[in-house]
């Protein structure tokens, strides 16, 4: 938990085992987080993410669990092992600074033996309101400066693919725009982070890549 003028950040965690004939076909853990001290603006905030456990707890519940199930049936009838599916979301506070509640959120999840999915995105809220905080409040009153993050973005990729710290795709650059990285940012104390789909521009197994970004020119290195 962390606190910032009154305001606190608590989160709430479901873990469930669901089965099917005594047998477990599938696990997932889910939390949220809940805002205090923040008024109208927390309540706002709580809502959504009351809303978005919901969504993820019924997908896993529903269509992910009959998928699970089809897959056990089948298994069954050629004598083969069954491998329980596995899910997990989890959240973090990145920054709660200045009227602004950053968070963090990951998620995988595992389908039997299979390579697991992963999911990463950041939220940034005015707390107080509980309006979304746009990205471009927070920079620089000059134009240009979605180009300057995204060169900023190029220059740190091309630079991991060329030290072998990150493996990506030749025509990367190309896949990451289209996949539009700036629009799952979160603050930090270090600069704006963004990662890009798992898939989108480097092997599955690469993971979502993480970057992290100035927020102005002086802090660019």
């Amino acid at each position: 938990m962390r606190q910032n003028h009154g305001v606190q950040v608590s989160w709430q965690e479901v873990h469930r085992t669901l089965t099917l004939e005594g047998e477990t076909v599938l696990e997932y853990t889910l939390s949220w987080p809940e805002v205090s001290g923040a008024g109208l603006g927390g309540r706002w905030i709580n809502g959504y993410y009351a809303h978005l456990a919901r969504s993820w707890r019924e997908r896993w519940e529903r269509e992910v669990y009959w998928k699970a199930c089809l897959e056990l049936g089948e298994r069954r009838e050629r004598a083969r092992p069954f491998t329980p599916w596995q899910g997990e979301l989890r959240g973090e506070v990145a920054l709660l600074e200045g009227g602004l509640l950053s968070l963090r959120f990951i998620g995988w999840e595992t389908r039997g033996d299979g390579r697991p999915n992963r999911v990463r995105w950041g939220d940034v809220w005015k707390v107080r309101s509980g309006a979304p905080c746009p990205l471009r409040t927070l920079m620089e009153k000059k134009r240009g400066w979605k180009r300057r993050l995204w060169e900023e973005l190029v220059r740190q990729g091309e630079g991991r693919r060329a030290g072998g710290d990150l493996f990506l795709d030749r025509d990367w650059a190309k896949k990451a725009k289209a996949a539009r990285p700036l629009e799952g940012w979160c603050l930090t104390r270090e600069g704006i982070e963004v990662s890009l789909p798992q898939g989108t521009a480097a092997p599955a197994a690469e993971g979502c890549p993480v970057f992290t970004l100035p927020r102005s020119q002086e802090d660019q290195t």
